[in-house]
């Protein structure tokens, strides 16, 4: 069984670690999330009842990771306000190459989609920003959290639906900002 691990390392290192950074920000969390995997494969080695996909177990393994570290950020990778340690919504809203009086009108159209998101709901809030924001596919999301997908896809309608209501009032603005 060690040496079959080994081989399977060896043939499936690249293809496994592309797979977790295709789902993961960091190259390095990405290394640490393929390191725990072999790891708990090797644990698994002594079990008593041995792996017979090995290479299919590798890969529900490594997903289970990425859901535990999307569960432990309580799917926070971008937040409304941002910190010195996250990217804020409001950054990747801004555009360098923007005149003053833009700026000011950026900022106010900014300031009334963040207070619009913060009165969503939690669930769709959350599907809205890792859908539309940080461009995970439903399926994506759907792996991640467990939800089935039409739930998620109603949810994304439904904060879509608020904030067109919701930001109706400053349409005229964001015309100007084209």
């Amino acid at each position: 069984m060690v040496e079959r691990l080994e081989q399977t390392y060896r043939k499936e290192r690249g293809r496994l670690l592309q797979f977790i950074r295709s789902r993961i920000a960091g190259a390095e969390d990405a290394e640490d999330i393929l390191q725990e995997v072999f790891i708990q494969a090797v644990g698994n080695l002594n079990a008593a009842q041995p792996i017979d996909n090995l290479v299919g177990w590798l890969y529900t393994a490594a997903r289970n990771k990425i859901i535990d570290i999307y569960r432990s950020r309580k799917y926070r990778t971008v937040s409304l306000h941002g910190t010195e340690d996250d990217v804020s919504f409001e950054a990747l809203l801004k555009d360098s190459g923007i005149d003053p009086e833009k700026d000011f009108m950026r900022s106010q159209v900014t300031e009334a989609l963040i207070e619009s998101l913060e009165e969503l709901p939690e669930n769709q809030r959350q599907v809205f920003i890792m859908q539309a924001v940080e461009g995970l596919t439903f399926r994506e999301i759907s792996d991640l959290t467990g939800t089935p997908l039409n739930t998620l896809i109603a949810r994304k309608r439904y904060a879509v639906q608020f904030l067109g209501k919701r930001l109706a009032d400053i349409k005229d603005v964001l015309e100007e900002l084209k």
